[in-house]
């Protein structure tokens, strides 16, 4: 494949993109929910500023909220910038983890049996990992995307996002200018599935939504008593049995679109 400004080879991307995924996980960036525990975020944010600096990119990096909750972002000028931008963006935290839980430490970054081990090669440095590649071959390369690309390497998902987005929307929205789509976590990563005939298929899956909620109230009525005699019509009681029954609820499966272009 020629490589042109609109034409870009694919294999730059594929060449670095394991060793960034693993650079990334070498950081320890553990989300304790804490501000006083979590640690590594700033590092490794700044790496990432790095990385894109190293091919032309101006970065600009932000602490949201408190000392050490690095955000970096960066924006590739498209040809119509009046389109509307596409973010692409990942967290740089991740859930703690005990290495004598693992067969491989969960913060070396590990490249074995053709797969990164490592916490985070999930949920979701290996998609941060991703984007950076990609960043830098259109950057290196030239690239002029339809559209204005913004990048973003952001703090606090693991733990609600008040020292990451949440701060971020509130306290800088300009760094959001113009965007009006966005591609999150995170799909990328793989399944091993059989196949009829006995071996195995690697299937890559591609995420276009999570599962989402239902908020509901709900009340109980009981025969009020005193607390030291035992009531056979206990509000708590029926509140709990209802509770155990919303749990047991089989929802019908519903096949969305994109499920079943997947499938």
């Amino acid at each position: 494949m020629t490589t042109t400004p609109n034409n870009p080879n694919p294999s730059r991307a594929e060449a670095e993109v394991v060793e960034l995924v693993s650079s990334l996980i070498r950081f320890d960036t553990s989300n304790t929910g804490e501000l006083e525990t979590t640690k590594g975020e700033r590092a490794c944010a700044e790496w990432v500023a790095a990385q894109l600096q190293e091919v032309g990119y101006e970065t600009e990096y932000v602490e949201s909220g408190a000392p050490g909750r690095g955000n970096v972002f960066a924006r590739l000028k498209g040809a119509e910038s009046g389109r509307g931008a596409l973010m692409l963006h990942g967290h740089l935290d991740v859930v703690p983890a005990e290495p004598a839980d693992w067969s491989v430490h969960p913060f070396a970054g590990t490249v074995q049996d053709g797969y990164v081990w490592g916490r985070g090669a999930v949920d979701m440095k290996d998609m941060v990992g991703m984007i950076l590649a990609l960043a830098r071959q259109f950057k290196a390369e030239g690239v002029v995307p339809p559209r204005d690309l913004v990048f973003a390497f952001v703090a606090d998902e693991e733990a609600g996002g008040k020292y990451g987005c949440q701060w971020l929307v509130e306290h800088r929205p300009d760094l959001f200018e113009g965007v009006t789509e966005a591609v999150g976590e995170v799909g990328g990563f793989s399944l091993t599935v059989p196949r009829p005939d006995g071996t195995d298929r690697r299937l890559y899956l591609v995420e276009t939504a999570e599962k989402g909620l239902g908020w509901m109230r709900l009340t109980a009525k009981g025969r009020a008593g005193h607390g030291s005699f035992l009531h056979d019509d206990n509000a708590v009681a029926t509140l709990a049995g209802a509770v155990s029954r919303l749990a047991a609820h089989q929802f019908p499966i519903v096949i969305s679109d994109s499920v079943a272009e997947f499938l």
